[in-house]
């Protein structure tokens, strides 16, 4: 978008109520605009052209703007021991339930505990009352449900990810909209890539390839249904728990059909912030 006031404009309709998002998506813009033709160049040029390269031994005290780029979303993403009442999720949705454990009911699912939380929503831990079985539960933030371009999103991720039956996709149950639309899926009991990587430190070698040929496999598996998953990175990566590391993609808001013009338009920004 060439219009500053438009895209400004834009950015702030659709981080409403997340001024932390907002902060991380203008500087990831800035980044963009300013590092245009970073692909273009190739590295050896670049460290050959970087004056800051030659100061770093001297000046080694001083954090470096590529150090300052790894924190872009820091204030977007929730931490562990951040304790702000804006970072405490609105369960008001909830219907309150009287068994112990439960945090309320949300249709027949008992609410057990709150997994994640984004801009776009949340994401909860619940027991399928009908069923007996533990699920994932998604629900969209309150504020994007009362827009459209959101819903449409929200059910265009339940169709894709519905579409699409394999080990190393996360199957999706069901897709409801009251109180707020919200997707059942599939419960996986382990940790994102991102949260590993965090905790363990970088990957050794042999568990990289294993856990990138099932995230390959998964990808195949959507590619052969006409999809193109467009927002793949650690955070929709999850990594069951055991010895064997069962890997399943999660999170295909951003999917399109493989013959979709918009994903070759120039100019185009996808994904999501890590």
């Amino acid at each position: 978008m060439a219009d500053p006031k438009a895209r400004r404009a834009l950015i702030e309709k659709a981080c409403a109520g997340n001024p932390g998002l907002l902060s991380a998506v203008e500087a990831l813009l800035k980044s963009h605009d300013a590092s245009s033709s970073f692909l273009n160049v190739p590295v050896a040029e670049q460290l050959r052209s970087d004056p800051a390269s030659d100061s770093d031994a001297a000046d080694s005290s001083q954090p470096s703007e590529a150090f300052d780029k790894t924190r872009l979303f820091q204030s977007a993403i929730p931490s562990d021991d951040d304790s702000d009442e804006e970072s405490q999720p609105d369960l008001s949705f909830l219907q309150p339930s009287s068994k112990p454990g439960s945090i309320g009911l949300l249709g027949h699912y008992e609410i057990l505990q709150v997994l994640g939380q984004g801009g776009f929503g949340i994401v909860l831990k619940a027991f399928d009352e009908k069923l007996h079985r533990l699920v994932a539960v998604k629900v969209m933030n309150p504020q994007m449900a009362a827009s459209s371009p959101p819903r449409k999103r929200f059910l265009r991720e339940a169709r894709a990810a519905a579409a699409i039956r394999h080990e190393n996709v996360v199957q999706v149950y069901s897709v409801e909209e009251q109180p707020l639309p919200y997707l059942v899926m599939e419960y996986i009991d382990g940790q994102t890539l991102q949260q590993k990587q965090k905790d363990h430190g970088p990957l050794e070698v042999s568990e990289l390839l294993h856990i990138g040929r099932q995230v390959a496999s998964g990808l195949a598996a959507a590619q052969a249904m006409g999809l193109i998953h467009r927002d793949i990175k650690p955070g929709n990566i999850l990594i069951e728990q055991g010895a064997e590391q069962k890997v399943k993609i999660t999170d295909f808001g951003l999917a399109r059909a493989a013959d979709d013009a918009s994903l070759t338009r120039s100019g185009t920004i996808s994904g999501t912030p890590m």
